[in-house]
């Protein structure tokens, strides 16, 4: 049988019980919330009867809690901590302008968290609101001033702008390597443990495809939704991984990975810039600009 939940007490009483149990005084309370030691006294005696329960045990120069107030004063603490909070986010006296920006956990990881101090640098009047998303917004720019998506380009009704040009490469963990010479071979890749990454248009198939291998149908041991995955996988020597190269070369450089096989796939897909189709704000230009102009100085941003 279901119950209706009880309405919650009146915010003002709440806010006087925590505040005296919280200082175990009606007096300090009533400093710390700029009223009389009546009102105090009164809103917690409102809180009781609403309640059916008392609360506290008045001694001279004392102020006992009893067992239930004990129990309710932390979820109080915590919930007020929390509005608290989340006031001096949205409303605060911090005049920052507040970008959000939502990307996959591949780019921010690898390539954008290493970069930001560089962005903090030149614009010190924005703060940044990361966050990490698994497939790319679809109809608008959600819950984000401005999203990097990994895809097409195929996006209706926004802003689209293609930020790399990239191929797929055939790499593995040096261990993995060791384990399984493949030797510029692809034929020897076919019979080797694969990973692929779930939503790539160009897939092992087509790989083999290219060097004139028609009609194979390489089966991977593991299906990955994320690039992230798919590339800790590698790291971790599971198989061979086709992979975009934008996000390769770091592992590349650190030796985690190595390419296995000298023929690269030219890639459809890319890492786009989507904004919603209005005219972007002094925030959102600055972050593009930055962006563009990070990737340009690396060599990975072309211009159409």
């Amino acid at each position: 049988m279901k119950h209706n939940p009880r309405p919650l007490p009146p915010l003002k009483a709440l806010k006087c019980f925590e505040a005296a149990a919280r200082l175990r005084s009606l007096t300090r309370a009533a400093e710390e919330l700029y009223v009389t030691q009546g009102a105090i006294s009164q809103q917690v005696k409102l809180l009781e009867e609403y309640l059916d329960t008392q609360l506290f045990i008045r001694k001279p120069r004392k102020l006992e809690l009893t067992d239930a107030a004990r129990a309710y004063l932390p979820v109080l603490v915590e919930a007020f901590n929390i509005l608290q909070s989340g006031t001096n986010e949205l409303f605060g006296s911090d005049h920052r302008a507040l970008l959000t920006v939502k990307c996959g956990s591949s780019f921010l990881q690898r390539w954008l968290m290493p970069r930001l101090t560089s962005f903090y640098e030149q614009h010190p009047g924005i703060r940044l609101r990361l966050m990490s998303a698994v497939w790319p917004s679809q109809d608008e720019v959600e819950e984000a001033d401005i999203e990097i998506s990994n895809g097409y380009g195929n996006w209706s009704g926004m802003q689209v702008e293609r930020m790399t040009r990239e191929h797929l490469v055939v790499v593995g963990s040096p261990d993995f390597l060791e384990r399984y010479p493949v030797d510029e071979d692809a034929m020897k890749i076919l019979q080797v443990p694969l990973i692929t990454i779930i939503g790539e248009k160009e897939n092992w198939q087509q790989w083999f495809r290219q060097q004139g291998l028609a009609n194979l149908m390489p089966m991977p041991v593991l299906e990955c939704d994320t690039s992230t995955a798919a590339f800790d996988a590698a790291c971790n020597g599971i198989g061979l991984l086709l992979a975009r190269s934008f996000n390769l070369k770091p592992l590349i450089d650190d030796g985690k990975l190595v390419q296995a096989h000298p023929f690269t796939l030219k890639a459809s897909g890319a890492h786009y810039l989507v904004l919603p189709n209005k005219p972007p704000s002094p925030k959102v230009i600055a972050f593009r600009d930055w962006l563009q102009a990070t990737l340009e100085r690396e060599e990975q941003y072309i211009r159409r």
